[in-house]
């Protein structure tokens, strides 16, 4: 819509909650939610009036004209395996009452949410992890809600119809591509194949379907380990890179990924990347562990802020102690399966009014 409003900008600056300022310009909360959304067709001037002398501010103060404005947006990054499943794990009315929130959150802002799991996961997990959740979303009315997930292990991120590497090919992988054919061979038998959908870095999966054995963990780390070994027999310790393994019925997996690469490194190139497409003033992230999660935010805030956005960190209070005092982070209650939502909701009643 060209023509943007700033009038939430401006009463969060007075203090007042939606419910306060509807009152003092002598509208309903519902009708001024509409306003600052820019859902209506016309204004009466005694209204732009009451507005101007509530927010002490001029008409240009709440109103921009844009001739290309953009799609707003809410970005959402959530941790899966200690956030997300736990919402899961919460049951029906634990998961309708986390989505009826991002609703009212996309009510109260004029902005569509848009969540991004990020799993230290490899490819196959996180992609089977991913599909169930877009299909519960449609069936709660939000369908565009989950916009994809990032496989943080391989650097992949899985969209609805689309999938990209989010850093660039290493070359040194290259000088190990042979010596990695030949291992692949040696467990040929266990169905080891390169992942071609991971082409950016070497991803080398067992499918159990093709494999004469059955394929147990001892055999991936065994295989992980001469790759290490392959590794510091090239490179020494002159190298960027580490592997990873995961196993589980989803699929088995060795992931050979520059060390870079990191759940705080994704959200920040992903931001970049929406931040052409998308108008976004606010970002969520969301997560139960100090170590990965929360420097999610830690790392991202000041770089972000840079970029025009503002972030908050969600946590369900089992995230342990946190050290320095910061209104951006957020605690839900202390069970694990719902303290994600009450966050959620503690951050729409603080921004937006009750």
């Amino acid at each position: 819509m060209p023509i943007i409003t700033h009038i939430d900008e401006q009463r969060k600056k007075m203090g007042y909650t939606v419910k306060e300022l509807a009152e003092k310009v002598g509208i309903t909360p519902p009708n001024l939610s509409k306003i600052i959304h820019g859902k209506v067709f016309e204004l009466k001037l005694s209204t732009l009036e009451n507005l101007c002398k509530a927010l002490q501010c001029q008409i240009g103060d709440m109103f921009e004209y844009k001739e290309n404005g953009k799609p707003k947006i809410i970005p959402l990054f959530l941790d899966f395996s200690g956030t997300t499943d736990k919402l899961l794990d919460g049951g029906a009315e634990n998961v309708k009452e986390f989505f009826d929130y991002i609703k009212s959150l996309q009510e109260r802002t004029g902005s569509t949410v848009q969540i991004t799991m990020i799993t230290g996961t490899a490819y196959l997990t996180a992609k089977c992890k991913y599909k169930p959740l877009r299909a519960l979303a449609q069936n709660y009315g939000v369908p565009d809600l989950f916009d994809g997930v990032v496989a943080e292990y391989c650097g992949h991120w899985v969209r609805a119809n689309s999938e990209k590497h989010l850093l660039s090919m290493d070359t040194d992988l290259l000088k190990l591509r042979p010596t990695l054919e030949t291992l692949i061979k040696q467990y040929k038998e266990y169905g080891a194949v390169r992942n071609d959908k991971v082409s950016s870095y070497d991803n080398v999966i067992f499918e159990k379907e093709k494999a004469v054995k059955e394929i147990d963990k001892s055999t991936i780390l065994e295989f992980n380990e001469k790759v290490l070994s392959a590794i510091n027999k090239e490179f020494g310790n002159d190298i960027d890179l580490e592997t990873r393994i995961y196993y589980d019925e989803y699929g088995k997996e060795c992931d050979i990924k520059p060390i870079i690469h990191s759940k705080a490194q994704a959200v920040y190139m992903i931001l970049k990347e929406l931040k052409e497409k998308y108008e976004i003033q606010s970002v969520i992230i969301g997560g139960d562990s100090q170590e990965e999660d929360l420097i999610m935010y830690t790392e991202n805030k000041h770089r972000l802020e840079d970029l025009g956005m503002k972030t908050v960190f969600i946590a369900p209070s089992n995230i342990g102690k946190i050290s320095s005092i910061d209104k951006d982070i957020i605690i839900g209650r202390w069970q694990n399966f719902d303290g994600i939502t009450d966050a959620l909701k503690k951050h729409i009643e603080r921004e937006y009014g009750g």
